[in-house]
């Protein structure tokens, strides 16, 4: 069985997942420390190993690739896994016109939901204003301006109740809040999610629902549906000095609106890890991290009130993919077994 990646992955990627699937499991894979060449993707190399891979891995799926993997045209294709959650970079007009498995990775939802809290609580407590002015010696805000504020007895609105919401919710249990929850598909709610919400809303019912909270956390997929479902009209539907955080896609969110939100204390304080703008991709595919880039088309970034994190949410010591790898090699493993994998895409939804 052979796995193909579509992008550049780590020397300690590459060697976590060859201790963890069967030796006669071959890896195709650019090593990103020793690899300055095109994009994976559009490597006449790799482009021909995919021919005779069960797995591709990563979101970067060609025409060209998809024609000689599938098997109708003589490949092996079986699977198409996107190792972390964001699959916003499928073409997926491309991949409905094809017969194709795809799954995403739900490993990291633990991760985010922690930096999510941290978000909540920097937010909340206006740390980063107080620190930036005891950085110069300055005092003078101790008791005075960006006072803080308690989240108990607060109603939490967690907008998107999947995997990422449902670990926000088991970690607010200690808080003393009320949870709430707001999903597209009300069916799909588990016996845990009902436990651990107060009351689970329709996508339908968003207006209902953003009334209700004192505090937002998004952690909504980008889709058509979904992108900017937070723009102006939605911030005049919140209460006051609601405090938003995000950790789902930046787009969710509209980044004039919320910036107006702020400058007229709509929002009291935000806490904001997917951003608008990022970093131009370099020859390789990766990010070009040297050059300054702001996050956003208007100023955010000058707000002391908001909590900037350049979306590493996910980005752990122990390394990105031994810590939340577990359900990628658990479909590696239902491939390498000939069962049906976890964690599949609908691709008519986008998510």
């Amino acid at each position: 069985m052979r796995i193909v990646f579509l992008y550049t992955i780590s020397k300690d990627a590459y060697d976590y997942l060859k201790e963890n699937i069967p030796e006669d499991i071959e890896i195709i894979a650019r090593i990103k420390e020793e690899y300055s060449g095109k994009p994976p993707n559009q490597d006449s190399e790799i482009i021909a190993a995919t021919k005779d891979a069960e797995i591709l891995l990563g979101p970067y799926v060609t025409e060209e690739i998809l024609e000689q993997a599938l098997p109708k045209n003589g490949g092996k294709l079986k699977l198409i896994i996107v190792p972390w959650t964001g699959i916003d970079r499928l073409n997926f007009d491309l991949l409905r016109k094809y017969p194709v498995v795809v799954a995403n990775s739900h490993g990291n939802a633990r991760t985010v939901a922690e930096h999510a809290i941290a978000l909540l609580l920097t937010a909340a407590k206006n740390i980063i204003h107080h620190d930036r002015l005891l950085r110069k010696g300055d005092w003078s805000s101790r008791f005075k301006r960006m006072p803080s504020v308690s989240i108990t007895g607060m109603t939490v609105g967690l907008l998107g109740f999947g995997a990422i919401g449902t670990e926000c919710a088991k970690l607010l249990k200690g808080f003393d809040v009320k949870i709430i929850g707001c999903r597209r598909t009300l069916e799909k709610s588990t016996e845990e999610q009902k436990k651990l919400a107060e009351k689970i809303y329709s996508i339908t019912e968003l207006k209902t629902f953003l009334n209700d909270v004192d505090v937002v956390i998004d952690s909504l997929p980008l889709t058509q549906d979904t992108k900017d479902i937070l723009n102006k009209r939605e911030f005049d539907w919140m209460k006051d000095g609601v405090i938003l955080v995000n950790v789902g896609r930046g787009q969710t969110v509209n980044e004039e609106a919320i910036y107006n939100a702020v400058k007229e204390g709509k929002v009291f304080a935000a806490g904001l890890d997917p951003q608008w703008k990022y970093p131009p991709r370099g020859k390789t595919g990766e990010r070009d991290l040297t050059e300054k880039n702001y996050p956003s088309n208007f100023p955010i970034h000058e707000f002391d009130q908001v909590v900037l994190s350049p979306h590493r949410a996910a980005d752990l010591a122990e390394g990105y993919e031994r810590k939340h790898w577990f359900d990628v090699i658990e479909n590696i493993l239902r491939i390498y077994k000939d069962e049906k994998p976890i964690n599949i895409v609908n691709l008519d939804l986008s998510y």
